[in-house]
């Protein structure tokens, strides 16, 4: 996509989301919508514009029977917090505030509402673990208080183990093979016809909370790097790729003769979260589910010289800065100190909103004869659950389908193709790189399940000594640990949320 196909996409959104808003607040004729078509689609199906790059988007429905009328009836739901982070308005916004994606979201619950005969209230949001214990305390006291429940998925992961939820698969009205539900996710989370978390588009902090790699371009034009989007798309994007074109990229800014965070670097990271994404970005399995339960299969050739590149990397190489904090990095980053950092996708609209010279990166792969590139979202971005105690679920199912409907027709495009490809790359190879990036976004049962008793976070547990402890041992020392724990999620799995 060219600059002048995406400012002219960005305008024929525009008036997409501005004709919807006029719909929405016009309630006088709501019947006609659908009388057409026999079901409660957002709009009708009309004929595809070959020359409308949303037409075929627009042509998606829920297929929800017509005449659903839940009385009036409350759709509750609690959000864990997350450092302002945008999982807040995943289920509802209260007002239409200009901003395109705010109104979008806006946009979406009165329609749901006046669709349904339903009443989004407005979501309880606690941080993770308070909420983790709101929705334990309220399931164990048969309190039919929530009918959503969107939570870090980790905690969510561990919530499951309690007992907790429904299964997704016997909620009415609910079709996974909507494109509204990322089908691989769909997939890697279900075992045994069962699905105790759920992911979907109508929350845009899935897309907000994808690891990517951003970069200087004008460090990398300074230093007379080759064109590192040919590389991306030549296949040829590896970590040793990566530690290559930092070289020689360090210098010593404050003259103070020490490597501290007032010095360029080629790159830089904290040892968090953002490295755990190399364990999916270099396609390392950690658990198999072939036989139907899961097994650990961490310890492989792959994984032992995962943890070993990362450690020549990070630091043996005097191009690299290791942070304490996450913060610290991307405040470097920021600063124009650094040539790469690894950091999610929604930062375009916090730290680096400001930034005019960055382009955005994929993941880089564990070696060229990898088949693709991957990332997966940071664990604070949440999954769905239904509660136990939740009673409507007839209620909760339609909803569900109609608010997927309308955010694959008009919130993601509004957040993906206007917040994300127009306001937040700052060159077209960016746009294309992002497209990439999120064609191998991964949400994977190893990790969704570890509850930071697997291997999921091995890397951040090994790398933080140093390279001092070899992942052998490590994996020895955890090993009995993660079987057991995952013993238990399989036998979770095999009550069929009954």
């Amino acid at each position: 996509m060219n600059f002048k196909t995406r400012f002219g996409a960005a305008a024929l959104l525009t008036a997409l989301l501005l004709g919807t808003a006029v719909a929405c607040g016009d309630t006088s004729d709501t019947s006609s919508d659908t009388a057409n078509v026999g079901t409660n689609d957002v709009t009708a199906t009309e004929t595809a514009d070959p020359n409308d790059p949303y037409a075929a988007r627009m042509s998606a429905s829920a297929e929800l029977p017509a005449g659903l009328d839940f009385g009036g009836a409350h759709l509750r739901s609690m959000v864990n917090e997350n450092n302002g982070n945008i999982m807040e308005s995943d289920i509802y916004m209260d007002t239409a505030t200009g901003e395109i994606v705010d109104d979008a979201l806006y946009n979406r619950r009165v329609h749901v509402e006046e669709l349904l005969n339903v009443v989004i209230d407005a979501s309880e949001v606690y941080d993770y673990v308070q909420a983790s214990s709101n929705i334990r305390k309220s399931v164990s006291a048969g309190d039919d208080a929530y009918d959503l429940y969107l939570e870090h998925m980790i905690q969510a992961g561990s919530d499951t183990l309690e007992g907790l939820f429904r299964n997704w698969y016997d909620i009415p009205y609910m079709n996974f093979s909507h494109p509204w539900y990322p089908q691989d996710s769909i997939k890697s989370i279900t075992l045994d016809d069962t699905m105790y978390l759920l992911l979907s588009d109508i929350m845009l902090s899935s897309f907000h909370n994808t690891y990517c790699y951003y970069f200087n371009r004008d460090i990398a034009a300074d230093y007379d790097l080759p064109d590192i989007y040919d590389i991306v798309r030549n296949g040829q994007w590896t970590i040793e790729k990566v530690s290559e074109l930092t070289k020689g990229v360090y210098k010593d800014v404050n003259g103070d003769g020490t490597y501290d965070a007032g010095d360029q670097y080629g790159y830089a990271t904290s040892i968090d979260s953002n490295v755990v994404t190399y364990f999916w970005a270099f396609d390392v399995p950690l658990i198999d589910l072939s036989s139907g339960k899961p097994e650990i299969a961490a310890n492989n050739e792959r994984a032992v010289n995962t943890v070993s590149k990362l450690d020549d990397f990070f630091f043996k190489n005097e191009n690299t800065f290791v942070a304490s904090l996450w913060t610290d990095f991307i405040d470097m980053f920021a600063a124009e100190q650094v040539l790469f950092i690894p950091r999610c996708i929604g930062e375009t609209q916090t730290f680096f909103r400001e930034m005019d010279n960055y382009g955005i990166l994929p993941f880089p792969k564990y070696d060229e004869a990898q088949d693709g590139y991957y990332t997966m979202l940071d664990g604070c971005s949440p999954m769905i659950a239904v509660p136990k105690t939740a009673s409507n679920v007839e209620m909760i199912g339609a909803v569900m389908e109609a608010m997927g409907e309308y955010s694959y027709k008009y919130v993601v495009p509004a957040y993906y193709d206007m917040t994300l490809k127009v306001k937040g790359t700052r060159d077209e190879n960016s746009i294309e790189m992002l497209d990439l990036t999120f064609a191998g976004r991964i949400v994977d049962f190893a990790f969704v399940y570890d509850n930071w008793k697997g291997f999921a976070f091995a890397l951040q547990n090994v790398l933080k000594k140093n390279g001092s402890q070899e992942y052998a041992s490590y994996y020895q020392k955890n090993e009995k640990k993660a079987i057991s724990h995952f013993e238990d999620v399989y036998e979770q799995f095999q009550s069929h949320g009954e």
